[in-house]
């Protein structure tokens, strides 16, 4: 039987077509099909958790699945195991970035019946299978514990608490945050004077630590065994790719690991790394680059073919940064710098509120088929959509500013679907293909009809055609067509 459910990626909703129920220690083939409404399904890997509940809804036993792709959906056999108890399964979907194995998305709840499960004549379930679980009764004994121990602090309390907090309140409070590439590892709270203990961490494969922990308010490395805590701060665990070349705070070469994670460092050598080498910058092939918050001058890379994503750390101040996409974020816009080139989808879907795509924003997306752009998109700077297999263009409305050559050497674009009047910006270079050659094409122009004679007026060298052919009447033609 197949068992076909659906995840709602705008709520986290995940829902049954049916309900569903299965016999008690089935051997038969059955199939869990889930499918997603999300544009971007396939990029993720994906596991399902499962709890089954005997008759009396008593927790008996947890499952969780191996790693799961998607592909026309999420398929998963179920195992003999799920149908062990009379009652019902509970089912949970998760979702993970398939480069760093973090936990992107979760359905909602644990509560999402997946099926229920039916005694057959061919098993007896035993009578223990129908006795509170232990974990049940450990539970209650831990509750009763937690009673005594609260009632113990309280009669505490009420003896020697104003004593307690004369003494606590002489002491200056102190809260130190440990970050590891702009995650959270641990919150220590210490008082003024202490010194610190580091919380345990994981260098990710060929890194290095440099130095320890970075302190960006003294703009220097913390010394374990002899700086003490002044003020609340944040420190940085500084670590490096163990081959990459930074001299003066200026990164000259990424190293010599293909296909890799390559990390830079906060400090190095006495200086912030706070650029990258514009010309020469050696970057191995498929690269996915792992930035500073310090890094500021990093232009030179965003054109360059090896690199496959770009990350700065999640507390980055105006940089949103996920799934290897760079926004700048002022406020509640955003600016498109950077595109993945990680070939796990032919669409690429442009984030809301974006207001603006950089110069080489989308360039050279392998296997690139159809870019989504918000309705709050502006401003296309020179060559933000360049040399991808595109073969439509949606422009949204509010389109008020093009660079020539926003548009630039996408060799199968045939059509631009253009949702407002773009015609007093445009010109004949703003959407234009030159080969080796110098033989030079443009795409289609695709306008609504109130918008045609502004465009035929401009005698612009591309064709134009009307959405919606048949309303053109006459009203929009100029005189004497």
């Amino acid at each position: 039987m197949i068992l076909k459910y659906k995840y709602h990626s705008d709520s986290g909703l995940l829902e049954a077509y049916r309900s569903y129920t299965l016999a008690q220690n089935n051997s038969l083939s059955d199939t869990i099909v889930i499918t997603s409404t999300a544009p971007d399904a396939e990029r993720y890997n994906y596991c399902l958790e499962f709890i089954c509940y005997n008759s009396k809804s008593i927790p008996k036993a947890q499952y969780i699945s191996p790693i799961l792709n998607y592909s026309d959906g999420i398929s998963f056999a179920v195992p003999n195991n799920l149908t062990e108890f009379r009652g019902h399964v509970d089912m949970q979907l998760t979702g993970y970035d398939p480069d760093d194995n973090s936990i992107v998305f979760k359905s909602i709840s644990k509560n999402c019946k997946a099926f229920d499960v039916e005694g057959s004549l061919c098993v007896l379930e035993k009578d223990l299978n129908d006795t509170p679980n232990v974990f049940t009764e450990v539970l209650k004994q831990l509750e009763e514990l937690k009673n005594i121990h609260q009632d113990i602090i309280d009669e505490a309390m009420s003896k020697f608490g104003e004593q307690i907090l004369d003494m606590v309140a002489k002491y200056k409070w102190c809260k130190v945050k440990f970050y590891d590439n702009g995650k959270l590892l641990e919150e220590q709270w210490v008082t003024a004077g202490s010194k610190l203990t580091q919380p345990q961490y994981t260098l990710p494969n060929n890194c290095v630590l440099v130095g320890g922990w970075y302190n960006p308010a003294t703009e220097s490395i913390w010394d374990m065994d002899n700086d003490t805590v002044q003020e609340s701060m944040e420190l940085a665990l500084n670590y490096m790719t163990d081959d990459v070349v930074i001299y003066d705070g200026t990164v000259y070469s990424f190293g010599r690991y293909t296909r890799s994670q390559i990390y830079l460092p906060e400090y190095y050598e006495g200086h912030k790394v706070n650029a990258i080498l514009e010309n020469g910058c050696g970057v191995p092939y498929e690269s996915r680059l792992h930035l500073g918050n310090n890094l500021e001058y990093f232009e030179g890379i965003l054109n360059n073919p090896n690199v496959l994503g770009l990350y700065f750390p999640q507390n980055h101040p105006y940089v949103i940064s996920a799934n290897g996409y760079l926004y700048a974020k002022t406020q509640d816009e955003f600016i498109l710098f950077f595109a993945p080139k990680l070939d796990q989808t032919d669409t690429l879907v442009v984030m809301d509120g974006c207001m603006a795509l950089n110069t080489f924003a989308i360039n050279s997306v392998r296997g690139l088929r159809k870019i989504i752009l918000p309705n709050s998109m502006e401003y296309l700077l020179a060559q933000c959509i360049a040399n991808t297999d595109i073969e439509t263009l949606r422009l949204p409305p509010n389109i008020r500013f093009l660079d020539d050559r926003a548009v630039y050497n996408n060799f199968k674009l045939k059509d631009i679907i253009i949702e407002g009047d773009i015609s007093g910006i445009i010109t004949d270079e703003t959407f234009v293909n030159e080969d080796v050659k110098g033989a030079v094409t443009h795409p289609t122009l695709w306008v609504y009809p109130q918008y045609y004679a502004n465009y035929k007026e401009r005698g612009l060298v591309y064709d134009i055609q009307v959405i919606g052919q048949e309303y053109l009447d006459g009203r929009y033609a100029l005189k004497g067509e």
